[in-house]
């Protein structure tokens, strides 16, 4: 059995596989990177897009005016306002134009939304005063947020 060295062609086919697969790799690496980055993009997005829309739909069940009248005696008087389970009514509307929304994307990529108020009423209504207006939206609106969030993703 005689071991022959292998000819020109041979040599010159494995050298091309050789470098076609560590380019390759170097390509599928670039690949793999940008699919993520999309992905991370677009899950931004998604959450920016979800906490805009709880922050619209909290501010909207604010938007209730309190009735304003006038009392037998000529003072001013509320008529209307906001009962246990009800979301809170506006009457100066400074609740309603503090809702704030925050999002921020964490060092792995992934993203966090806020959406709150910076009044301290607003923890009293929501958690003393049996008017949330923060979790009731939240829970109301979960299976539009869960739409937002995981609907298919788009090139």
């Amino acid at each position: 059995m005689s071991t022959r060295a292998p000819s020109a062609a041979v040599l010159a086919a494995r050298s091309r596989w050789a470098g076609s697969s560590a380019a390759g790799a170097v390509r599928w690496e670039w690949f793999t990177k940008n699919v993520v980055n999309k992905v991370n993009l677009t899950m931004n997005e998604r959450v920016k897009i979800a906490t805009e829309l709880l922050k619209s739909k909290i501010t909207q069940n604010l938007s209730t005016a309190v009735t304003v009248g006038v009392g037998p005696k000529g003072g001013r008087v509320v008529t209307n306002r906001s009962k246990p389970g009800e979301y809170p009514h506006a009457e100066t509307a400074t609740l309603l134009r503090g809702i704030f929304s925050v999002v921020q994307q964490n060092i792995d990529g992934s993203s966090e939304g806020f959406v709150g108020t910076p009044h301290d009423y607003g923890l009293i209504l929501e958690t003393k005063l049996n008017r949330s207006f923060l979790v009731r939206t939240l829970n109301e609106e979960a299976n539009n947020l869960g739409l937002v969030l995981t609907a298919p993703m788009k090139d």
